[in-house]
């Protein structure tokens, strides 16, 4: 005679494992971080930036940039980029630099800061900017496509101000 209760749990060990593991397997059934919440408080150092334009690739702060993006926990931004080996002032006076030196600093570096939001639905960041090096970007709002792979941010800027696609890569620092 054929013990049922028996073959039951034979027949339902198996299936009760299998549910088991797939339910505590790394991301099953889990929902995915927002961006927001995978942004929010962190700061981030410049791996790289370049410009894509007519086929054409140009890095506008050299092969080794330098750079920083802060975005606190409260919706406030700052981000600075800056081209390696930017010519000293022979003067070591800021508010006396020859004009060759202020267009190598202005040429050579960027920031801008404000606050910004994240779009979940299209993975944009929405920077609302307060203040800029670029001043034609004072008061305006700035888009960019944003996506995370493990450590690295890449921001997309579709409509760079020297015209064509901007692209900045940054790597987490906490």
């Amino acid at each position: 005679m054929i013990n049922r209760a028996r073959i039951g749990l034979h027949l339902t060990l198996p299936a009760v494992i299998t549910v088991a593991t797939l339910l505590t397997a790394p991301g099953a059934f889990a929902q995915q971080t927002s961006l927001k919440d995978q942004l929010a408080g962190t700061t981030w150092s410049l791996v790289s930036v370049y410009n894509e334009q007519d086929g054409m690739r140009a890095e506008p702060f050299g092969p080794k940039p330098k750079g920083i993006f802060v975005l606190d926990r409260t919706g406030n931004f700052v981000q600075f980029f800056l081209r390696d080996g930017l010519p000293k002032f022979a003067s070591g006076n800021r508010a006396k630099g020859t004009p060759e030196e202020n267009q190598a600093v202005v040429q050579g570096s960027n920031a801008y800061f404000g606050t910004y939001t994240i779009n979940e639905k299209d993975k944009l960041m929405v920077f609302n900017v307060v203040g800029s090096t670029f001043p034609n970007w004072d008061g305006q709002q700035q888009q960019r496509l944003a996506s995370i792979s493990g450590s690295e941010l890449t921001l997309t800027n579709p409509t760079a101000a020297v015209g064509g696609r901007g692209v900045s890569v940054w790597r987490r620092m906490n």
